[in-house]
């Protein structure tokens, strides 16, 4: 029996990771902008995953996008958990993610299962470069092992969202 992580629950987390009041002023900013980019990064696949779940007529799309809101809604607790504190991020307020223009609405909406799967294609491959990008930086311990982590995850990803996308040609 596989658990269901609510997308709402998990996102209003971001609110606490970005305002927690432990607060030392020693953070890299390496350290707050990884931790910055990387819930955005969460938070935007938890919420296209919720859409995949409603939105996919075939199964194994629906299916990859419960896996991103399980395994992303866990790696999002998990960066909580190892957040460097930081007066610094406290003040992030970056840019939510993206709804996209109109057309760009509507292209998905013709074919979801094929606009999904190739934006997770992409995605993927370029989180894949940024947690290797994260690994080389001096970042606090904690988010290095999290960006480690995270690399195995969405390497994983990877794997699974290419034989997707190679079965719906």
């Amino acid at each position: 029996m596989q658990t269901r992580v609510k997308p709402l629950p998990v996102l209003m987390t971001l609110g606490g990771l970005l305002l927690s009041p432990l607060c030392r002023a020693d953070a890299s900013k390496d350290d707050v902008e990884y931790l910055s980019k990387s819930a955005q990064g969460l938070m935007s696949e938890l919420k296209l995953g919720a859409m995949a779940q409603k939105r996919a007529s075939d199964e194994r799309v629906r299916a990859f996008g419960q896996q991103m809101v399980a395994d992303h809604g866990k790696d999002l607790q998990k960066l909580k958990a190892c957040q460097p504190t930081t007066r610094q991020a406290a003040r992030i307020d970056g840019p939510r993610p993206a709804e996209g223009s109109g057309q760009a609405r509507q292209a998905v909406r013709k074919d979801f299962d094929k606009e999904y799967v190739r934006y997770e294609v992409e995605d993927h491959r370029d989180d894949i470069r940024e947690q290797k990008e994260a690994l080389d930086k001096k970042l606090d311990p904690a988010l290095k092992q999290f960006a480690k982590d995270e690399l195995a995850t969405v390497t994983g990803h990877k794997q699974k969202i290419d034989a997707l996308e190679a079965a719906l040609r």
